[in-house]
């Protein structure tokens, strides 16, 4: 019985002195962002994350029109949505909640439009204009909504910016975003068909709107006239 034991411990010990760690060692299944863009599906899936950040815009929207003489706050009480409340009186400071939804939110948007331009080079494929000018509009959009409210902003073209980035990046000058923001139009309008094949995709005239919207904020009056 106990030679019977003494076998049994050491076979347990023999087993475990050579077990290695190759089981732990295994192929990450994720995908990383650096091995990515190798297929038109990849650019049109990063392109639909792209979109996603649209529908947050319905607080520039709720915001505007409640800084303006258009509509009021609402609500129960002085202390309900406190944010819009804030806007409502013009007592509003840069850590109000809502303004930095938007900034967030736009910023986002403007990030992954970034990712699909960093990689913009990486595969060919038929109709891969018609993507880069859907995210270049978007990335027009986002910086248009970033520069109308916030003025001067960090601006990173063609890269995303990184964790941590956004305490080394200068504010970029109004006038170099709107610039930007006319090449990538004047792009889009150029590659955009004035109908879409699916229901909600940007088009021709939808790039032209935004670029007239654009050289109206500038006080481009003959330019919008052009494009409006």
């Amino acid at each position: 019985m106990k030679n019977s034991i003494i076998k049994s411990i050491l076979v347990i010990f023999i087993v475990s002195i050579s077990c290695s760690d190759d089981f732990v060692n295994v192929d990450s299944q994720d995908q990383n962002s650096e091995d990515y863009f190798n297929s038109e599906q990849e650019y049109q899936d990063a392109l639909i994350g792209a979109y996603d950040l649209l529908q947050a815009t319905y607080v520039n929207v709720m915001l505007g029109e409640i800084a303006s003489d258009n509509t009021l706050c609402g609500g129960e009480s002085a202390i309900d949505v406190p944010g819009f409340q804030e806007i409502d009186d013009m007592i509003h400071t840069p850590i109000n909640s809502n303004l930095r939804d938007i900034w967030g939110w736009m910023y986002s948007g403007l990030n992954r439009a970034n990712y699909i331009m960093e990689f913009q080079d990486k595969t060919d494929f038929p109709g891969k204009e018609g993507v880069l000018a859907q995210a270049r509009f978007l990335r027009a959009y986002y910086s248009f909504e970033l520069v109308k409210w916030f003025g001067d902003i960090p601006y990173i073209v063609d890269a995303r910016i990184q964790f941590g980035d956004q305490f080394d990046i200068d504010r970029t000058p109004k006038a170099e975003v709107y610039a930007q923001i006319e090449a990538d139009l004047i792009y889009a309008a150029a590659n955009l068909p004035y109908v879409q094949s699916e229901v909600g995709r940007i088009t021709k005239g939808a790039a032209q709107a935004l670029l007239g919207k654009a050289y109206l904020y500038q006080d481009k009056f003959a330019e919008a006239a052009t494009v409006l």
